[in-house]
């Protein structure tokens, strides 16, 4: 942070690399224990050469004297920080769904800053984030969670017991004929077959729910809900007062134009300095992947950087310029249903001390921009750093572990599988429904 030495921040936590003997160091002393309390969303250094960062899980400042992160309570329970912005002498804190001022030096004592309601709110959600609250089970809080969880555990039960149905009678079979014992088999054969269709048959509309919103959360099947809007359901988490829950992403302040950008997970808003004023929906604006923003900050000549999965773009409100950062070229919308996800899937940049542009991209790596100075090899101890398990059953979950297998055909497993599981349920609930007015009619 300081003329040679940059701290960089992530999902492994913070490292503090000296561009002058290329050493690296680890700064995570202070955060808790887990790969989780590690993943760093924001991070600021201020005027004053005050440090903090926010996490999922809160706010820290760093005491250089001890080099230890301290950790700052917000007083609410979405305590998920995922910018942080320094006016005057205080700190703008925003989480998922709120905003909150605190003053950077002293007791850190929080004011609660609402954002009014955008001009032509229209108190509906995005298609996309509802179905994501109803596939992960967060439409009803923490109930709905523990039920989703407990249809994975019978998709497992469903799974086993159909593998069952379909052998068993084939293994029984083959005993009978060499006379062997068939007793215990049969038994499971029968307890299996009586609890997959009672268990399957009780909740295969919630079977079918959870795998159809599934489907529709990866791309391709993404594109035809992306941009589409939805009333929120009622008594549900999306029924909340607050216009921005869950939709607060990041912050920027330009000092000349005395005007914050706010980055939504529905565009970019302009507010005024005062935070009075309801925000205004900025056009022209750059595209945005529904996987958020990975960078956005002011840049030279008065613009701003906006990068995401959908490319990296340099940005001018005030002139209504958006150009393609890598080409130069003027962004140009698609018409119709276009893929949310660019052949650049941007998570970063970074300017060193010689102004030399790097750009961090998910497929590709660190990509030298507009110099031939490489980034600093990886050193083992960041490689090593371990993942959150979460994070594994994720990209094993979203079908991404399997791309080194599956080159670029891994886009289609979620809905071919998707689309096998709906024609399993569905056809089991004819083929249920067949035999029960049978038994009816006997």
């Amino acid at each position: 942070m300081d003329a040679n030495n940059v701290w960089f921040y992530g999902n492994i936590g913070v490292w503090q690399y000296d561009e002058l003997d290329g050493s690296w160091k680890d700064r995570r002393n202070g955060l808790p224990a887990g790969a989780d309390h590690h993943k760093i969303n924001c991070l600021i250094r201020t005027s004053g050469d005050e440090i903090y960062a926010g996490t999922r899980f809160g706010l820290y400042h760093y005491n250089k004297a001890e080099a230890v992160w301290n950790v700052i309570a917000i007083p609410h329970h979405d305590s998920h920080v995922v910018d942080i912005l320094e006016m005057k002498d205080s700190l703008l804190v925003m989480t998922r769904s709120h905003l909150w001022m605190t003053p950077i030096y002293g007791d850190h004592e929080f004011i609660y800053v609402p954002i009014p309601a955008p001009r032509g709110y229209d108190n509906k959600v995005g298609l996309f984030k509802t179905m994501w609250v109803i596939h992960s089970g967060e439409i009803y809080g923490i109930a709905g969670k523990l039920l989703v969880d407990a249809v994975a555990a019978i998709f497992i039960f469903l799974t086993i017991s159909g593998l069952i149905y379909f052998f068993f009678p084939r293994i029984i079979k083959k005993r009978k004929k060499k006379d062997r014992n068939i007793k215990r088999i049969a038994f499971w054969n029968k307890w299996s077959i009586k609890w997959h269709n009672k268990i399957g048959i009780w909740l295969v509309l919630i079977l079918i729910i959870t795998t159809f919103t599934g489907m529709f959360l990866r791309p391709p099947l993404l594109i035809a809900i992306a941009s589409g809007r939805v009333s929120k359901i009622p008594y549900s988490v999306l029924d909340d007062g607050n216009p921005w829950y869950d939709k607060l992403r990041r912050l920027v302040y330009d000092e000349s134009g005395e005007k914050i950008y706010l980055a939504t997970s529905e565009g970019i808003y302009s507010l005024d300095n005062k935070l009075i004023t309801p925000p205004e929906y900025v056009n022209p604006q750059p595209p945005v992947s529904v996987m958020g923003y990975n960078v956005f900050g002011l840049h030279s000549g008065g613009s701003i950087l906006v990068g995401s999965f959908s490319g990296i773009f340099a940005w001018d409100p005030a002139n209504h310029v958006v150009l393609d950062y890598i080409s130069g070229q003027p962004y140009r919308s698609p018409e119709g249903m276009s893929s949310p996800i660019s052949a650049n899937m941007i998570t970063g940049y970074f300017l060193d001390i010689n102004d030399g542009e790097h750009i961090f991209d998910y497929n590709n790596g660190v990509m030298s921009s507009r110099h031939a100075k490489k980034f600093p090899p990886m050193p083992e101890q960041i490689s090593s750093s371990r993942m959150p398990l979460w994070n594994f059953a994720l990209e094993l979950h979203t079908a991404r572990l399997f791309k080194p297998m599956l080159g670029d055909f891994y886009i289609l497993f979620i809905p071919l599988f998707g689309l096998s599981t709906l024609l399993i349920l569905i056809s089991g609930l004819v083929l249920w429904i067949r035999k029960y007015k049978r038994g009816r009619r006997s």
